[in-house]
């Protein structure tokens, strides 16, 4: 699990079979109180749960209740032969290491640095390095200074069609650097604007033609931009399921996914697997207290079209 050998980046959608991927880590945890505290304007958008007063505390979640929930996330991955790799928490200072997905994204073949919007993380990226040495420099590609854009808010719905999320952690010159990027290439970068901390907190794709929404989260966009969007068949959740981020979890192949084993989910989980997903739940509570889930906790560097798949 922590020696790779990694030489192939693939993602052309959000939900072929899942062979590679960077996960979070829940330790070391806030374990420097005073400077993150110093810090706090830069933490992301924190749920309004039962929890949020204590995470803008710093006592909630523990790192052994992380450590505890990413082993078992870990081991489902695992069970389903996902190579699992850790970053290298020694490599760079960040509040914490729980969601490697803002620092980096692939879209097809490429990887792409992302030029974070809260400054204290900005060198986190060194703690993946050693996982991108075998890929061509070619294909690893940091976006111009003021271009802010993040994981969370980048989408691949197909090999055709990416959706950029723009708020608060990717503006407008990083939606148009990955526009003018692929300008050419076959590749539709389509603007969506949302009210969240990243888009994948509001909208996932799933692989079966269904796509977990939060509409109300998405005003404000163009008719061209909800076209996009209407080609799925939604699975809208309400304002408390996706405060609770159950649109934030992560397929590892077509009709198998990682969900959330809370009350808060279940509804949802409930209508995936009427649906015919096998909908693996684990007890995943600390990091979606402070805003982040199984995606934002997964950095996917490779899918591959599968039997699973179709």
């Amino acid at each position: 699990m922590n020696h790779p050998d990694v030489n192939r980046l693939s993602i052309q959608n959000e939900f072929s079979t899942l062979k590679q991927v960077i996960i979070g880590q829940g330790a070391p945890y806030l374990r420097d109180k005073e400077k993150v505290a110093a810090e706090l304007q830069e933490f992301p958008l924190i749920p309004n749960t039962a929890w949020k007063e204590q995470v803008l505390a710093l006592t909630y979640p523990t790192e052994e209740q992380l450590i505890g929930e990413y082993a078992a996330f870990i081991a489902v991955l695992e069970k389903h032969g996902v190579e699992v790799l850790l970053a290298d928490t020694t490599a760079a200072y960040s509040f914490d290491y729980t969601c490697p997905r803002d620092i980096g994204f692939v879209i097809r073949d490429t990887f792409f640095i992302a030029n974070m919007a809260v400054h204290s993380r900005a060198d986190e990226i060194k703690t993946v390095l050693a996982h991108l040495k075998n890929i061509d420099p070619q294909k690893i590609i940091r976006p111009p200074a003021g271009a802010i854009i993040e994981g969370g808010d980048v989408i691949v719905l197909d090999a055709q069609t990416v959706l950029v999320g723009i708020h608060q952690r990717t503006n407008q010159k990083g939606f148009e650097f990955l526009r003018d990027f692929y300008a050419g290439k076959g590749v539709d970068i389509v603007p969506v604007y949302h009210s969240q901390l990243h888009l994948d907190c509001c909208l996932n794709p799933l692989g079966m033609g269904h796509m977990l929404i939060h509409p109300n989260s998405l005003a404000g966009n163009s008719d061209e931009t909800w076209r996009v969007l209407k080609q799925a068949d939604w699975i809208e959740v309400d304002d408390v399921e996706r405060e609770h981020l159950a649109t934030n979890l992560l397929s590892i192949n077509r009709s198998t996914l990682i969900a959330r084993q809370s009350f808060s989910s279940a509804r949802v989980n409930g209508i995936l697997t009427e649906l015919g997903y096998t909908v693996e739940e684990v007890v995943f509570d600390g990091v979606p207290a402070t805003g982040g889930s199984f995606r934002c906790a997964s950095l996917v560097l490779c899918r591959v079209k599968g039997e699973l798949d179709g």
